[in-house]
C-alpha cells in the first residue's frame, strides 16, 4: 500500500513538472505569421483550436517583448517556445506559457506557439479561437528616426542679463517666455533649475513659477526626449533684473544700509522707515527667512546660516529693495 502511495505520489509530481509545458503537437500546424513588428496585435489565425495545434511565428525582434493572446468561448493554454529547425514542430527552449494570454522577452527570431485546453495540456477539437501576438517593447511603436538634437536656448540666451521677473502675483513670481529650439523629433521636454528640481512634460515655450530673486544669476538645462533616448541640453545662464520699485540710490536716500557686511553672526538695519516685513534668500532664490514688523527689532540673527551671499529683500509700505550681504 505504501509502494502504490509513493509511486501515485511521484507520477503526480512528474505530471505536475510536465504539465504547465504544453508542447504536444497532434493538431498538427496551422496559422504561421511573419511579423511586422508594428506595435498592433497581429493576427495568426481567426480559429486555431486547442487541439495541440501549433503555429510558427517568424521575424521577432530579439530582445523585444511580446504578447500572444488567444480568445474563445471555453479556455486556451498557450506555450511559446524557441523553433528548433531541426525539428520544428517539437520547439527549443519554452520562452513562457499560460492561460490565455503570455508574455515573453524574445531570444530568437523565430518562435512555435503551441495551442491546448488547459494546464493539463488537454484539447478540445471545436472552439475556434482568434490568437493574435503583439510586439509591446516601444521601440515597436516608435516613429523617430534620430534623437532629439540637444536643444539650443533663444530666451533667454545663454549668458542674458536684466530677465524681468513677473511679479502680479508677489507670492508667485514668474519668469515668462522660456524658449529653446532643436530638431523637432522630440516629444516631450523636462525643465531642469540646477540645484533646485526639474519639471517634466513642460511646453516650448513655458513659463516657470518660481521664488525668484533680483539680480540673481541661474543656470538652467532642456532634456529632449522621443522614444529612441533623451539628450540633454548644455547648462545656460542668466541673471534677473534688479528690483524695478525701488533703485539701490533711491532705497540709500531714503536712510537704509545693512551693518556689519560681511556679518558672521549679527546684521542690522538702519532705516527712518516703517518696515513692513523682510524676506531673505539665498543664491538660488529660496526663501530660508522671513520676518514681519510685529516681531522685528532691527537686527537679525544669521549665525546658523550658511557661508556665503544673501538677498535680503526689505518691504516699507508699498516699496521694497533687495540688498545683498555676505556671511561668513
Amino acid at each position: 500500500m505504501k509502494k502504490i502511495t509513493l509511486l501515485l505520489f511521484l507520477n503526480l509530481i512528474t505530471s505536475f513538472g510536465v504539465y504547465s509545458q504544453c508542447t504536444t503537437i497532434s493538431g498538427g500546424n496551422y496559422g504561421n505569421l511573419v511579423m511586422v513588428n508594428d506595435g498592433t496585435a497581429e493576427q495568426i489565425a481567426t480559429d486555431n483550436w486547442p487541439n495541440a495545434e501549433y503555429s510558427a511565428i517568424e521575424g521577432l525582434i530579439i530582445g523585444n517583448t511580446y504578447t500572444v493572446t488567444g480568445t474563445n468561448s471555453t479556455s486556451i493554454y498557450i506555450t511559446v517556445a524557441e523553433i528548433d529547425w531541426d525539428n520544428p514542430s517539437t520547439g527549443g527552449t519554452v520562452l513562457g506559457h499560460g492561460a490565455s494570454s503570455v508574455s515573453f522577452t524574445a531570444t530568437t527570431t523565430d518562435v512555435i506557439i503551441h495551442w491546448h485546453l488547459d494546464a493539463l495540456c488537454n484539447t478540445q477539437a471545436s472552439d475556434a479561437t482568434l490568437t493574435t501576438i503583439q510586439c509591446t517593447s516601444p521601440s515597436c511603436t516608435c516613429t523617430a528616426t534620430v534623437l532629439p538634437d540637444a536643444a539650443v536656448a533663444t530666451y533667454p540666451a545663454d549668458g542674458a542679463t536684466d530677465v524681468p521677473i513677473d511679479m502680479t502675483d508677489p507670492a508667485n513670481p514668474v519668469i515668462n517666455g522660456f524658449t529653446w529650439t532643436d530638431n523637432g523629433e522630440a516629444t516631450n521636454y523636462t525643465y531642469n533649475l540646477t540645484s533646485v528640481g526639474s519639471v517634466n512634460g513642460v511646453a516650448n515655450p513655458v513659463n516657470i513659477t518660481y521664488t525668484w530673486a533680483y539680480s540673481t544669476t541661474y543656470t538652467w538645462s532642456v532634456t529632449s526626449t522621443n522614444c529612441l533616448g533623451e539628450v540633454t541640453s548644455a547648462d545656460f545662464t542668466f541673471t534677473t533684473e534688479a528690483d524695478p520699485e525701488l533703485s539701490i540710490d533711491e532705497f540709500e536716500a531714503q536712510g537704509f544700509s545693512l551693518y556689519p557686511n560681511p556679518t558672521s553672526d549679527l546684521i542690522s538695519v538702519k532705516t527712518n522707515l516703517d518696515i513692513t516685513s523682510i524676506d531673505i534668500f539665498d543664491q538660488l532664490g529660496k526663501k530660508v527667512m522671513q520676518i514681519d514688523d510685529s516681531n522685528f527689532d532691527n537686527t537679525i540673527d544669521v549665525k546658523n546660516f550658511d557661508d556665503g551671499i544673501y538677498f535680503m529683500t526689505i518691504t516699507s509700505g508699498d516699496k521694497k529693495q533687495t540688498l545683498k550681504f555676505i556671511k561668513q
